[in-house]
């Protein structure tokens, strides 16, 4: 397990923003316009670091080495992203809080879950909301601060397919995407009005970046609620 590196005392905790979205939204490009407005540290994107497992998996047992396999690279993230706040704050001898975005967190892998059951292909997600949250609740994982969430309408969706090319076509299909962005929907519905923000991603990036910097630098209030309560939220099964 690995071992949550502790605030000193007068250091101010990190503020850690995930960036979410369904695929074509703009998160990676908006976290690249965001970051240096911030002097925030990027935490890659899952499929910028390793491969997507096989897909369908045949049985829960597959679902649960995935689930575990992207835990493991959550805990990847997080040590690099705690080695990389430790560096600057020795280079700089400042306490002063950081920034980190992450292009993607745990809620993705929770969604994800969902979207699968509604193609009907084995799935977990209360069983992925648990064990990340459990994660999250040790310090093996990052817990974000707040969520940015970026949204587009389908014709957009389009252009941007024919212009990147498709993604993996379980993660493009329809009904998967409607099921992934209610999800993440649900669950943001759930978090205190200034922990959230849902940009439209059609706007041009330096807009966006604008937008999201504000959001950031006003952050406050009580701690996020636990992934547990997604199940609970009334996701449909």
């Amino acid at each position: 397990m690995t071992t949550p590196t502790p605030t000193r005392p007068h250091e101010t905790a990190p503020v850690i923003v995930a960036v979410e979205g369904l695929c074509y939204s703009g998160k990676s490009t908006l976290v690249r316009h965001l970051a240096p407005r911030t002097d925030a540290i990027i935490a890659p994107e899952y499929t910028d670091l390793v491969p997507l497992p096989p897909w369908p998996p045949t049985d829960h047992t597959q679902v649960s080495a995935a689930l575990r396999q992207f835990l493991d690279l959550e805990r990847h993230r997080a040590s690099q992203v705690r080695t990389r706040i430790a560096t600057r704050t020795h280079a700089t001898a400042s306490r002063r809080g950081h920034v980190v975005l992450l292009d993607r967190s745990p809620l993705t892998l929770i969604a994800h879950e969902y979207g699968m059951q509604a193609l009907g292909v084995p799935a977990d997600p209360s069983g992925a909301a648990t064990l990340y949250a459990d994660a999250a609740a040790t310090g093996q994982i990052l817990t974000p601060t707040a969520y940015l969430y970026l949204s587009i309408p389908d014709p957009v969706t389009d252009i941007r397919r024919t212009a990147r090319g498709p993604v993996a076509s379980h993660l493009d299909d329809p009904a998967a995407r409607a099921r992934i962005d209610q999800t993440c929907r649900t669950w943001l519905r759930l978090l205190p009005p200034r922990r959230q923000l849902t940009l439209d991603g059609t706007m041009p990036p330096s807009l966006l970046a604008t937008a999201a910097a504000a959001f950031i630098r006003s952050l406050a209030g009580p701690p996020v609620p636990s992934w547990r309560l997604l199940p609970e939220a009334g996701v449909p099964a």
